[in-house]
């Protein structure tokens, strides 16, 4: 019997197990929180909180390995697999960009920092490298000049749900496709890559887009917002080649 495993956290994954239930057994669906998860419902849902009240089981990374019928599926999860521990192949990650373009960590903030005109995600099979699988699908979208980081996670997250559906036959009868990344074009970033407490503070305001992109890709008010002059910024809009800063 087939059993597929949900690891990680936020709506996104409690949508992926909610669209699971639905087509599956729910005897047949399991449940990998990220070490972090409490079971407490913060600004974003807890997963674990969902398997609790859904009666789903919970289980441990080590409970995965030696199931050969697993399909694994991660989104947004924390840690890194060590394939080699699984009996089963089927191993699928949920990534916030359009790999191989920002591997790794802060690919919402990196890619609206750095003015990326588009966005997307990509589901791939999950190898040795981090985040270097070969892809089996991916969903682009235009990024709005004036979006911020919080509005870009969102849509992320929405479209991870989508990629999922759009996939899950495939994935389940293993009639997937495979495309190898292409190395010239990628790009990776650690996790202490960026250090937001020190980011968020700017001590020179300009008029320029690369500023405003600076500003709205640190507006995201469950962490932190930007700060001018000892006051938060809300929002920024870049029109007509100026930059209009709303402070709390």
């Amino acid at each position: 019997m087939l059993k597929i495993c949900v690891a990680g956290k936020n709506t996104c994954s409690i949508k992926i197990v909610s669209f699971l239930e639905k087509k599956i057994n729910k005897n047949n669906i399991m449940i990998l929180p990220n070490k972090g998860d409490k079971g407490i419902n913060g600004w974003q849902p807890s997963l674990k909180n969902y398997a609790i009240k859904k009666k789903l089981k919970i289980v441990k990374e080590k409970d995965l390995y030696r199931i050969k019928n697993l399909i694994f599926i991660s989104i947004e999860y924390e840690e890194i697999l060590d394939i080699r521990k699984f009996l089963s192949k089927e191993l699928f990650n949920i990534h916030f960009s359009l790999l191989p373009k920002y591997r790794g960590c802060h690919t919402n903030y990196l890619q609206i920092k750095n003015g990326e005109k588009y966005s997307g995600v990509t589901i791939h099979k999950i190898n040795k490298g981090i985040d270097t699988g070969n892809i089996i699908d991916q969903i682009k979208y235009k990024i709005n000049i004036n979006t911020d980081a919080l509005k870009n996670y969102k849509k992320l997250m929405h479209f991870s749900v989508l990629i999922f559906a759009k996939n899950f036959q495939k994935i389940i009868s293993k009639k997937y496709r495979q495309k190898k990344q292409n190395k010239k074009e990628s790009s990776y970033f650690s996790r202490k890559f960026v250090n937001y407490n020190k980011e968020k503070f700017i001590t020179k305001r300009e008029n320029t887009l690369k500023f405003h992109n600076r500003i709205r890709a640190l507006i995201f008010p469950p962490f932190q917002l930007p700060i001018y002059n000892g006051k938060k910024i809300e929002k920024t809009t870049f029109k007509n080649g100026k930059v209009n800063l709303k402070f709390l």
